[in-house]
């Protein structure tokens, strides 16, 4: 009996196991799908990956300014005036304090992302272009672009109109160099 009783203890501990592994893929699945339907992108493999950095549909708006905060660490630490343009950029756009995207921000802001979330964001305007129409696509590129400058200025001077430094100069570069290929007559 003590035998039988250690048997299935063991199996009971596996089946255990093997149902939250099969309740975490699907709960996975469920974000990759509401995702999914929050942004219209279709391309499965970058749903899942922004999924697991954390993204969920009330974040996502985080992933379009990153640029920003990758302007802003371009000199090795972000200044007040950058902060505060982000924040800015951020509420323009809907995000409130309570809200994800703001958490997301905030985080980035309190230590540099690595540099595979600018890939990710690169994969995610590339897709969402991909959605748009060539002028919407351009006219959001024009957007990230124009906002990625106002930080860059906003740690210049006091007014934010100051040089930028060329390390910011670099981060804006690599914007520019992400602008929408025209698809002829889509």
């Amino acid at each position: 009996q003590r035998g039988r009783a250690l048997e299935d203890e063991f199996f009971f501990r596996v089946d255990e196991k093997l149902r939250a592994n099969l309740r975490a893929k699907m709960q996975r699945e469920e974000s990759i799908e509401r995702l999914k339907a929050a942004t219209g992108l279709e391309n499965h493999e970058l749903l899942e990956h922004l999924v697991d950095v954390g993204v969920s549909p009330t974040s996502i708006t985080a992933i379009a300014l990153l640029p920003l905060v990758f302007v802003a660490w371009a000199d090795g630490k972000i200044t007040a005036a950058e902060r505060q343009s982000i924040l800015s950029a951020a509420l323009h756009r809907g995000v409130e304090n309570k809200h994800d995207s703001f958490s997301l921000l905030e985080g980035w802001m309190h230590k540099k992302p690595e540099e595979s979330l600018w890939n990710l964001w690169k994969d995610y305007m590339h897709s969402l272009g991909e959605s748009l129409t060539p002028t919407l696509a351009k006219m959001l590129h024009q957007e990230v672009l124009r906002l990625a400058t106002g930080v860059a200025e906003a740690s210049g001077s006091r007014f934010g109109q100051g040089k930028i430094s060329d390390s910011e100069q670099a981060i804006l570069d690599r914007i520019v160099e992400l602008a929408p290929q025209d698809r002829g007559n889509s």
